[in-house]
């Protein structure tokens, strides 16, 4: 793990950075979507090489695409929210965030079947938040999550992505991938990533399980 993100882990212990580095664990997860092109491929691939991941999604998405959810929650995946829209929660009125989160959550879980209380981890756009807002997010009941590993694969030819990915990813890591943007395919990265990875001998799981064996 980076000497950046275990600073960030020491001053900001109330988000989860990363797990816990003595497991061979891993989580795995994806924001902005749910995309009609991008989820469906990515779903493909993780099935493909029989592994659970993390979507982070939108509100205004989730309503656009519920089949999308519902297929995500019947592969076994695990769903957070990242907001209704995709705007910075510091330029949000605490009030209406509140409100905009819980719809979410409960736009996830009727789509998905789930009990909305299992929903909790959020990740704030752009990675940005304050006291605050992190204290908002207890009194609220949620658990905020970031990330320990984030390529600007978008911006970047794929073979440098993957390359910082699998150079970077060790015990605990938290990989953060995005749906529904520009350059390389997502779901393209994500098969490159797993076949390299899994020669590591790392197992994938999602944030709620990297979080819970954190705890113990």
């Amino acid at each position: 793990m980076n000497d950046a993100t275990r600073l960030l882990d020491r001053h900001f212990p109330e988000i989860l950075w990363m797990g816990d580095q003595s497991r061979l664990q891993i989580a795995l997860s994806y924001d902005d979507g749910p995309h009609p092109e991008d989820t469906p491929a990515l779903l493909e691939v993780l099935q493909r090489h029989r592994v659970v991941a993390t979507f982070s999604w939108l509100g205004e998405r989730v309503k656009a695409h519920p089949e999308l959810v519902q297929a995500a929650a019947a592969a076994g995946h695990q769903l957070m929210v990242h907001g209704y829209r995709h705007r910075s929660f510091l330029l949000e009125n605490q009030v209406a965030l509140h409100g905009m989160l819980d719809e979410t959550r409960d736009l996830l879980a009727k789509y998905s079947g789930r009990d909305p209380a299992t929903i909790t981890s959020v990740r704030p756009p752009f990675g940005h938040f304050s006291a605050s807002l992190i204290q908002a997010f207890r009194t609220w009941g949620y658990q905020p999550v970031l990330g320990s590993i984030m390529p600007v694969h978008w911006m970047q030819p794929a073979a440098l992505s993957i390359r910082q990915v699998v150079a970077q990813a060790d015990a605990g890591a938290l990989i953060v991938l995005h749906e529904a943007l520009a350059g390389p395919s997502v779901a393209t990265l994500t098969d490159a990533i797993l076949s390299a990875l899994t020669l590591k001998g790392l197992e994938f799981v999602t944030i709620d399980t990297l979080r819970q064996n954190r705890q113990r």
